[in-house]
């Protein structure tokens, strides 16, 4: 069976040296920079309403290295879903890991928040322990069997955010094993999620987190891969309360928010404010503002 045109993409930027993938990611930043589309315009409008205190200069650079550490984070699917493992590994050349995750005896969960190379930390995570990852599904069922070959060829167990996956994924930490979860997308109306802050705005926030905490004996763990230079990386894993992610919906929601805050304040430049992360209310006076703009 001949490989999908996707496949083929990846193969060959895995060809490339990580600097030399992010050249690449450098001309597709300067596109997307500069020219309309909704990923720039998302960028702009999250990083006005997160941080208000910052001069329009500073917001502007800080717009800038979002879209490109966001063009990074495409570039290098090549190297991180094509490469041997070993090879991406040897580019983690900076590794702290809190000593109660490795000496952990029961289930893991593990927060990754789209921030730096989370795509480089699930193969870390799936060659270093009994590891699993929640992710959703693909409508187009091709891609769908490529993100999930690439993320479970170093020992991960992909799991979709559907009941069976859920389910799964309980008696797989019952088990001792390790869940990453994406704790920061918003989340569908459908689905469990509460309405919390993030960066002082409105943010449906998903409720899976605590769910779990409060019905498993787990460990909790907050984890990121950051981007150094020259084609680097630099992982971090540091305990989180399970109580306080265990209790109240309000407060573990809060509390989990606030500490992805905490790690995006490392390197606010990594993470993917290309998400719409607020309640629909928050862009409301953006986009009148926009209206009131355009001519009659």
């Amino acid at each position: 069976m001949s490989k999908p045109l996707v496949q083929h993409c990846l193969e060959l930027l895995s060809r490339l040296s990580l600097p030399g993938l992010y050249r690449l990611g450098n001309l597709l930043a300067f596109f997307l920079g500069n020219t309309p589309n909704q990923v720039s315009r998302q960028a702009r409008q999250n990083i006005d309403l997160c941080f208000p205190e910052l001069d329009r200069g500073e917001r502007r650079k800080l717009y800038r290295e979002s879209i490109r550490q966001t063009c990074y984070a495409l570039v290098e699917l090549g190297a991180v879903w094509c490469w041997p493992i070993d090879r991406i590994e040897r580019r983690i050349t900076q590794v702290e890991v809190c000593d109660s995750f490795m000496q952990s005896t029961r289930g893991r969960i593990i927060l990754a928040p789209h921030l730096g190379s989370w795509e480089t930390l699930a193969v870390w995570l799936g060659s270093h322990v009994n590891a699993m990852f929640l992710y959703k599904r693909r409508k187009n069922k091709v891609l769908d069997t490529v993100v999930k070959q690439a993320r479970s060829r170093s020992g991960g167990e992909p799991l979709p955010t559907k009941k069976h996956g859920l389910r799964r994924a309980l008696v797989g930490l019952r088990q001792g094993g390790s869940l990453m979860i994406l704790p920061d997308q918003k989340p569908p109306s459908n689905k469990a999620r509460i309405e919390s802050t993030f960066f002082g705005l409105r943010a449906p926030t998903t409720t899976l987190v605590q769910n779990m905490c409060s019905k498993l004996e787990c460990d909790v763990f907050i984890a990121v891969v950051y981007r150094s230079a020259g084609g680097e990386f630099s992982l971090c894993i540091e305990p989180l309360e399970r109580a306080r992610l265990a209790g109240d919906k309000i407060e573990s929601a809060l509390y989990m928010n606030q500490q992805i805050e905490k790690r995006i304040g490392r390197a606010r430049g990594q993470y993917q404010w290309e998400y719409r992360r607020f309640s629909n209310r928050v862009y409301e006076p953006l986009k009148q503002a926009a209206a009131s703009c355009e001519p009659d």
